[in-house]
């Protein structure tokens, strides 16, 4: 699953990047950054391999891994400015924040860089477009599954979610709200 999503998430970053007029020249190397919520996160790290696989396989794409040490917004921030000034090609970010990341976003747009939104989306107008690489509705049922499945005689779960401007979390969130009546034993007793 991973090699698949980045596969198409690279050809098609390399694909849009090069339509729509990046700033690279034809022989150039295309270079993507693939923007994380924070460093060091294993699933992140997974996304950068599965990544580096695909470049690798299509050849003159570099890919630069790179994000904040914290999950903020303003580490994204400064990260997406440095990449503007580096002059990548494409950005592909998930966002810690839908809509701090916005005025960003749209400076590298308007420099002639592709941006797309993976795992946790911006806001539709900082990017131009979004890879969800799992249903949203389905995490948010698994998530209550497997809580109901670790207590078959029902019990109380807190959720807790890496940040609260986290748009994927916030919706699969709201994804398990619209199922727990169908696990009648669990109880959520708070959200963090």
């Amino acid at each position: 699953m991973k090699r698949r999503t980045f596969t198409t998430l690279v050809t098609g970053l390399t694909l849009a990047a090069s339509l729509m007029g990046s700033t690279a020249m034809a022989q150039d190397k295309m270079r993507i950054a693939l923007v994380v919520k924070a460093l060091g996160i294993g699933f992140f790290e997974a996304a950068a391999q599965g990544a580096e696989e695909a470049a690798k396989e299509l050849g003159n794409v570099e890919i630069i891994y790179t994000g904040p040490t914290d999950t903020t917004a303003e580490g994204q921030i400064e990260v997406i400015n440095s990449l503007i000034a580096q002059g990548v090609n494409a950005i592909a970010i998930s966002a810690n924040d839908p809509d701090a990341l916005v005025p960003a976003l749209k400076k590298a747009m308007d420099r002639g860089i592709t941006v797309i939104s993976w795992d946790s989306g911006v806001a539709p107008e900082g990017r131009q477009m979004h890879l969800n690489p799992s249903s949203n509705a389905l995490i948010g049922n698994m998530i209550v599954k497997l809580a109901a499945d670790h207590l078959p005689e029902g019990g109380d779960v807190a959720v807790l979610s890496a940040t609260a401007t986290a748009t994927n979390q916030n919706i699969w969130i709201e994804e398990m709200n619209k199922v727990l009546g169908n696990y009648p034993g669990i109880n959520v007793v708070g959200t963090v």
